[in-house]
């Protein structure tokens, strides 16, 4: 049996292990078992839980960054909210402020036009002091 074995080894076995194109297959197999052996070592989980720590921790660091980050321009986006407020409240008043002036200019015109008409009423032609008065104090 021992022979049989032996020999099974010779005829199959060993081609197959140095077979290979420019590494021999016993080098592949070898790496694949030190991978397999390296992902069930503690060294190996030890090193795999901190780096997850790190990356997590990484990422806890950026989230925290990015919230101060939203608060800082919400924060601008309001002063600049409440400063369009006040532009906005300052327009409003400048209008107001306008449409009065011209409700006043349109009542002088309308008086101005009055007393033109009164004045182009008088045939007689003759500016008296009442009139030059009027006229030289406006």
């Amino acid at each position: 049996m021992g022979a049989a074995i032996g020999l099974f080894l010779r005829s199959w076995v060993l081609p197959v292990l140095t077979f290979g194109i420019t590494l021999p297959v016993w080098f592949f197999l070898a790496a694949g078992g030190w991978l397999w052996w390296d992902k069930t070592s503690a060294v190996r989980l030890a090193v795999d839980k901190a780096v997850t720590e790190l990356v997590a921790g990484a990422q806890l660091e950026a989230l925290k960054a990015e919230a101060v980050e939203q608060r800082r321009m919400r924060a601008w986006s309001d002063g600049k909210a409440d400063e369009a407020n006040q532009v906005a409240a300052n327009e409003r008043e400048a209008r107001v402020s306008l449409e009065t002036k011209l409700t006043m200019t349109d009542a002088g015109k309308r008086k101005a036009e009055h007393e033109l008409a009164v004045l182009q009423g008088r045939d007689d032609g003759v500016v008296d002091q009442q009139l030059l008065d009027s006229l030289h104090n406006r």
